[in-house]
Parts: C-alpha cells; structure tokens; sequence
C-alpha cells in the first residue's frame, strides 16, 4: 500500500482529537438537555427489569442499562455508550489502520467521527451495543486472518454471539464472513476459522432460542411477522434508502468506489479490505432488496457503516478520501 509523508499527518491528527474533544462536548451537553425519548424509556424498563429477552428484541441494551442504573438514573449517565461509542470506533478505526498509512487512517476515523448520525445521536437504544459488538468481532476476525490464530477466530465469534443478542441484524455480518471465505482462493479459505467462530456464537443463540420457545417466539413474531403490515411493492422506499445511503455514508467516497471500480480487484488483493468491503456491502445489499417493499429505517445501517470508512482507507488513495 503506498504510504504519504508525514507532512499530511500532523494537520490531520490536531484535526482528529478537536474534533474528538468538541462532538464528546456537544454529545455531552445534547444527553443532558435533550428529554428521554419513549423507546428509551421502554429499554430503561428492561434495566429495571432485566431477563434474558423482551418482546421485540434480545436483551443486550437492557442488561447494560441495568448496570448504569446502579450509578444513576441521570440522562447522561444512561446515554454514556452512546456517547461515547462513535469516538470509540473512530479511535479503534484509527488504531487499526495507521500502520498501513497514518495519513488516511486519519482521513477514514475522522470522517467516520463527523457524520451527522455520529454528532447528534445520543438515544441509548439496541443499536449501541450492536454497533460496538460487530465492529469489534470485524476487527478480530480480520486479526485472526494473518496469523490463523484460533484465539482471534474464537473472539471473533463471541462478539458477534454478544451482537446477536444486541440486535438480530448480527446475522448479516456473520453471511458477510461466509461470502469473504466463498470467494477466498482455492486452498486459502478459512473453512475452520469460520466455523471456530460461528461455534462461539451457538451459545448466545442458544440462549435467545431458549427465552423464545419459552415465551412464544416472540421476538420471531415481531421481527418476521407483525412489524411487516405496511410491506408492499413501492418506488418511493427504494428512494429513500439510496436517500438514507447518501446521508449515512460518504457520497464522495461512493463515487469514487464507483470511478474507480474497474482498479478495484488489485486493490482487493489484501484480504482485510476484501473482509471490510463485504462487511458494508453483503448488508446494504440485503437491505437494497427489502427496500423494495418496505423502509429501511436509518439506524438498520448504523452498525455496518464503520465498515465502509474501513474499506475506503484501505481500498481508496489520499486524494480519492479527500
């Protein structure tokens, strides 16, 4: 990968932690000024109230909560992993990529810290958890790929179990690990590095699949069944997911993923950017065929987003980020 002179990284990096320091400022502020919304009340109940599951979704969001509730039951205190979650990522994202060019490691946190949805979201809701989980499950698989390393596989897969029980779309990044082991080269696929990990996350599903066959199916009922009345043929929800697309990503790195895509499959030789780019698009493009008969709602992408930062700095130049 060709690396830039430290002559753009110093500028970037001040430009990094102000950045850091004035959304982790506003966040704050934001969590204490704005009231508690209802969907935040009702997982604050799980807090109070903690099971192993609820009616629409696993449990995750409410067995953290219950620990906050031991602290406080202040707005802020409750919103904190939420607030803190986007400088998290942005600084795990940074971590991870400035050994291969600090300059666009730089370019991909900080552009990933600044978007909209990272600046005012301060609701605590399943997603925060989620978003956490799948990241970090992303980063250990993608760790485990270099060295085969069974304990990184094995991690990997108890995060994503951890996501599963956050939120059900986990499902969709653990097919985006099958699609990256499909299309490996012949005699380079990690068959048992996949499977180490889908093992881990047995445990997790095992548990959700116990609180369902015990309480009805619920969550079943209301993910596949009862949230789906409005479904229907539409050109407008196709609409408003190239919409939401464009405001949850970068619409410049878009077009230069597109400009450039004829050069993509050299840049695809490194297995991590092969990972990370079907980490965001094996979802999206899920989402893409429900769009056309149901809306996709923004938050539905939040935790595959920092996967498409991931993939422009390793896939795109300097120039192309900027």
């Amino acid at each position: 990968m060709q690396h830039f002179s430290g002559q753009t990284a110093p500028p970037m990096r001040a430009a990094f932690y102000v950045a850091l320091l004035l959304t982790l400022a506003f966040k704050f502020w934001l969590a204490v000024a704005l009231p508690m919304t209802g969907d935040e009340a009702y997982f604050i109940y799980w807090g109070v109230y903690p099971g192993y599951g609820f009616y629409d979704h696993p449990p995750m969001v409410g067995w953290i909560l219950a620990l906050l509730l031991k602290l406080s039951r202040a707005e802020w205190v409750l919103r904190l992993p939420v607030i803190v979650l986007p400088a998290l990522v942005a600084f795990a994202m940074l971590q991870y990529l400035r050994p291969a060019d600090e300059s666009k490691a730089y370019l991909a946190a900080l552009s990933f810290l600044l978007l909209p949805v990272n600046v005012w979201n301060v609701l605590i809701t399943t997603d925060t958890p989620l978003v956490l989980f799948s990241f970090l499950s992303a980063l250990c698989f993608a760790a485990a790929l270099r060295s085969e390393s069974k304990l990184l596989y094995a991690a990997s897969g108890a995060l994503l179990g951890l996501a599963f029980l956050s939120k059900y779309f986990a499902v969709l990044l653990g097919l985006a690990y099958l699609a990256f082991v499909l299309i490996q080269p012949a005699g380079r696929r990690s068959w048992r590095g996949l499977a180490l990990a889908f093992a881990l996350v047995l445990p997790f599903a095992g548990l959700n699949a116990w609180w369902n066959y015990n309480h009805c199916w619920a969550n079943l009922m209301f993910n596949v069944y009862n949230r789906h009345g409005d479904a229907g043929w539409s050109l407008r929800t196709p609409a408003l997911y190239l919409l939401s697309l464009a405001y949850m990503l970068s619409p410049v790195a878009l077009y230069q993923f597109w400009r450039g895509r004829v050069a993509l499959k050299q840049r695809l030789a490194d297995s991590r950017a092969r990972l990370f780019m079907l980490a965001w698009m094996a979802p999206l493009a899920v989402f893409a065929l429900f769009a056309l008969a149901k809306q996709i709602g923004l938050h539905w992408l939040l935790s595959f987003v920092p996967f498409f930062f991931m993939a422009a700095a390793l896939v795109l130049s300097a120039a192309q980020l900027k």
